[in-house]
């Protein structure tokens, strides 16, 4: 066997003494790994059965943040969001006595559970007519629903907002949970279809169940989508990869998942709508570690004279620098725990636990099956497969290389010209974070929820919750309907408003009194469920809540702004806003607002990373240049495509740090270790562009092949995340093997040409073993 050659400028000793001892010990035993992995994958599987799914907003907020906490208190006072069912029909039969007498005995029902603050619905205001005689009922109902115009009473469009329309609120108390809400709005429908009759319809409004059914096809789409991938890149290793058993990689990559999964659920890791996407990018770039060691497997069969020493030897000359290209990998997607949205951090946690995943089961399992599988075959066949397997791609790629090296200008000009085309775009980018416009037109839940919307005439509510020890003072009410003037005549998006204040002058007039005993006993007088949602009952806390037409979320965030830059509540109080809309506002600032600091974060914990291994600065800035070239070169892409930053095209900014700089870092380390046995730059990048960029190009193309069918989904959200992904793994291929080599030459022949005429002035020679050695060794 030859000698393994140190590996750049990393601590070659210490590190290559361990990936030999490591390699020796692996092609002795590798019945032992196998065995051990087997054992792995089947205490995995407990793991994946108990992951749950969550989309509960603690998912998109953190719970430490001051918008969670107080969305929390307001929530435990006046319960969550509410889900309205909307019936369409003849409003006189379903407030008929029998229809009316039904929803008296669900409300009672639903004050009784603990898991709703009550119901409203036109038996909160019409129950008081069933103590009529039946005889009597349809007069008297007459008289309470209608005015003398012919119109419906203004005192009941809470519940009868429109002529054939009749709507009851359903208020989950705080604390329920998404499955318990939608478990309770069930069994509500179901009691409600009683009064359903032919040619009548029934819609529902709930955040709950529009979340659950975002979460549900998204889950669908990406199982359909996933075994459409794994076809793809099949069908795509048969060609690419000439080499025996070339599906071994692909199944490497499936076993990481299934660890990955495992843990996950072990961990007590919800599945969100991000960690879901996990799957597909750890199944795009997992694969490429197993492709590395497999190909430099076939590559070191064609020089040794035995298979142990071929695996020995590649497990030594490549495991390093695929670890250094994994740390380079792990810190870019560790970066997402910056952001402040929970599931972005758990998303994180898990791409980097799952590529950690696949270069073990890459560098153990994978490389025991080679070791099993050739230990009795004829060394000779080995070669001879190896040879014609990887002969003409390897000539391909060699022929491109050897183009590139000599025109570096031409090619840093265009690089740089389009990076610096997309950094000015990059702020015209659309920006989409509603989930509505992210997710396919046609589900159930987005027609009832519009449909609903249409009757009320409002698509959510911004909510300013007033705290002090008693907020029902004249004082203070009176200031809550001056605040509520003053803001719809600031702002026509807000449709109306709900507070004591709006109470108590409904019963006077639009005068508060100066009494507080009078304002209670307003209060007093109106149905439970009314009250209830304004004010507590110590008077401690109220509500002014105002209905908000459909608007961008940007444009809310714009609202919400001015509206707390006048809030000037008496000192007796203060005031905070909360709810959904706030809540999404929030989510679109964290996800979207973190991006470019994510960017940074990322390259700057890459470089300080390279640098500790390194200890040069020059390796560590042309590891960083393709993916530092790609992120311009991505937001040029995405403009010309016209594809919008959201939730999940966000974080790809982060994910292409992992990728450039693992794909640079490994041409890079096969590029030092030709240079250390002897050859020349040009000779050394040719080498590494052939016998390297085989599995690199292999890798990419099989991860573009998987991500291009999540282009298909129906889901804008997916499909656009798909088109990123491919435009962004192409483009980081493109600027590690077409962009970097030349760059790289032309810099270290620069330097050998300064070094052989700084040895001309001092009467030396420079030779070319001297050349050879010159990249990487100057200072630090």
């Amino acid at each position: 066997m030859t000698g393994i050659p140190p590996q750049g400028t990393i601590d070659a000793i210490a590190m290559q003494r361990a990936a030999l001892a490591l390699a020796v010990f692996l092609q002795r035993h590798p019945i032992l790994f196998i065995v051990m992995v087997v054992a792995l994958i089947a205490g995995a599987v407990p793991g994946v059965t108990s992951i749950r799914t969550s989309t509960d907003f603690d998912m998109f907020v953190g719970r430490d943040t001051w918008t969670y906490r107080d969305y929390e208190r307001y929530k435990q006072v006046f319960g969550d969001e509410p889900i309205l069912i909307l019936i369409k029909g003849d409003v006189e039969y379903i407030v008929s006595r029998q229809n009316l007498q039904l929803m008296v005995e669900l409300e009672k029902e639903l004050d009784s559970d603990p898991r709703f603050i009550g119901m409203m619905s036109p038996a909160t205001y019409l129950a008081p007519l069933l103590a009529y005689p039946p005889e009597q009922y349809y007069a008297a109902l007459m008289g309470v629903l209608y005015t003398s115009e012919g119109s419906i009473n203004p005192q009941l469009s809470g519940v009868i907002p429109k002529p054939g329309n009749v709507l009851i609120h359903l208020t989950p108390a705080g604390g329920t949970s998404q499955e318990e809400i939608i478990h309770v709005q069930q069994e509500v429908e179901e009691r409600m279809a009683l009064i359903v009759t032919p040619g009548m319809e029934t819609f529902v409004s709930s955040d709950a169940e529009v979340l659950e059914a975002l979460s549900q096809e998204i889950g669908q789409s990406l199982a359909i989508l996933l075994g459409l991938a794994i076809v793809i890149m099949v069908v795509l290793l048969v060609l690419l990869f000439r080499v025996r058993w070339r599906l071994l990689s692909l199944i490497m990559v499936l076993v990481a998942c299934l660890w990955t999964f495992g843990l996950m659920g072990y961990a007590g890791i919800s599945l969100s709508m991000a960690t879901m996407a996990v799957v597909p990018i750890l199944i795009g770039l997992g694969i490429d570690y197993s492709l590395q060691f497999h190909s430099r497997y076939q590559e070191e069969l064609r020089r040794e004279s035995s298979v142990p020493a071929a695996i020995i030897r590649s497990m030594a000359a490549i495991s390093p620098g695929v670890g250094v290209a994994f740390g380079a990998t792990a810190v870019g997607f560790l970066t997402l725990l910056m952001s402040r949205v929970p599931m972005v951090k758990d998303f994180g946690i898990v791409l980097t636990l799952g590529i950690f995943l696949s270069y073990l089961t890459a560098l153990f399992f994978l490389n025991s099956i080679l070791a099993l599988r050739d230990r009795k075959a004829r060394l000779e066949d080995l070669k001879a497969e190896s040879t014609e397997a990887s002969h003409r791609e390897e000539r391909v790629l060699g022929a491109i290389a050897r183009r590139l090296v000599g025109h570096p200008i031409p090619i840093l000009i265009v690089a740089v010209g389009v990076f610096l085309a997309g950094a000015v775009l990059d702020h015209r980018l659309d920006v989409v974070t509603e989930w509505e416009r992210l997710m396919p037109q046609d589900i159930t839940a987005l027609e009832e929820l519009r449909e609903v919307r249409k009757v009320v005439g409002y698509s959510g509510e911004l909510h300013f919750m007033v705290e002090g020890e008693d907020v029902l003072q004249p004082e203070v009410v009176r200031w809550m309907q001056d605040y509520a003037e003053q803001q719809r005549e600031l702002h026509p998006e807000l449709k109306a408003v709900a507070s004591p204040a709006a109470v108590v002058s409904g019963y006077t007039g639009g005068t508060i009194p100066d009494s507080e005993a009078e304002i209670r006993s307003i209060l007093d007088s109106v149905p439970n469920v009314v009250r209830q949602m304004v004010v507590n009952d110590a008077g401690t806390v109220a509500v002014i809540t105002f209905p908000m037409q459909q608007l961008p979320l940007k444009e809310v965030g714009d609202v919400l702004e001015s509206m707390e830059a006048d809030l000037q509540p008496p000192a007796v109080v203060t005031v905070s806003a909360t709810g959904n809309f706030v809540m999404g506002t929030e989510i679109m600032d964290a996800i979207v607002g973190a991006r470019l600091p994510m960017i940074l974060a990322g390259v700057g914990g890459v470089f300080l990373g390279l640098f500790l291994i390194y200890r040069r600065w020059q390796r560590v800035v042309f590891a960083l240049i393709p993916m530092a070239l790609v992120i311009g070169w991505s937001s040029l892409a995405m403009f010309a495509f016209d594809i919008a930053i959201n939730p999940l095209t966000a974080i790809m900014s982060a994910i292409i740090v992992g990728i450039g700089t693992e794909f640079a870092v490994l041409l890079l380390e096969r590029y030092h270790e030709e240079k250390e046995a002897g050859s020349g730059p040009r000779q050394a990048m040719v080498t590494a562009c052939s016998s390297l960029g085989r599995a690199i190009v292999t890798s990419a193309l099989t991860t573009l092949g998987g991500f291009a069918c999540l282009v298909g989904s129906d889901f804008v959200m997916i499909q656009d995340f798909g088109r990123v992904t491919v435009i962004d793994v192409a483009l980081c291929l493109v600027s590690v093997m077409i962009v970097l080599p030349p760059l790289v030459v032309w810099f270290d022949e620069w330097r050998l040409r300064k070094a052989s005429s700084r040895r001309s002035d001092s009467g030396t020679s420079v030779t070319e073993d001297d050349a050879a050695m010159l990249v990487g060794d100057d200072e630090a």
